[in-house]
């Protein structure tokens, strides 16, 4: 059974789809990749709208890249904790972080981040 998607969903899909599988083209051109399970990280508790995002771009990804797409939520802080998580993750290409908002209005928020959201993170 295929799960219903209001419109803007799907539309918002297909970008950025094209994008990870850009991002996942060039990186597969070094040799290998993906060798191992990828991680997307959710800032928010399942089964709201950007988990149900996540979960429909990553049985998308599993299929065009051959690997299993692990969602990871990490709910917490507005987004923070999730955000610190992956900024601290090896920069290899195997953990994503699909966020919104959020990461524009931390800074304005919180008085010290333990990452830096223009330079820590590279965006797809």
């Amino acid at each position: 059974m295929t799960p219903y998607f209001p419109r803007p969903l799907r539309r918002l899909a297909a970008p950025l789809l094209a994008l990870g599988c850009l991002a996942g083209g060039s990186a597969a051109a070094q040799g290998g990749y993906p060798n191992h399970p990828i991680s997307l990280v959710v800032p928010f508790a399942a089964g709201g709208p950007t988990d149900v995002v996540a979960r429909s771009l990553g049985a998308a990804m599993s299929k065009t890249l051959g690997q299993s797409i692990v969602v990871e939520n990490r709910p917490g802080a507005g987004g923070t904790l999730a955000a610190t998580h992956v900024a601290r993750a090896a920069p290899d290409g195997y953990t994503f972080l699909i966020h919104h908002n959020g990461m524009a209005t931390a800074p304005a928020l919180y008085r010290k981040l333990p990452f830096n959201p223009l330079t820590d993170f590279a965006y797809v």
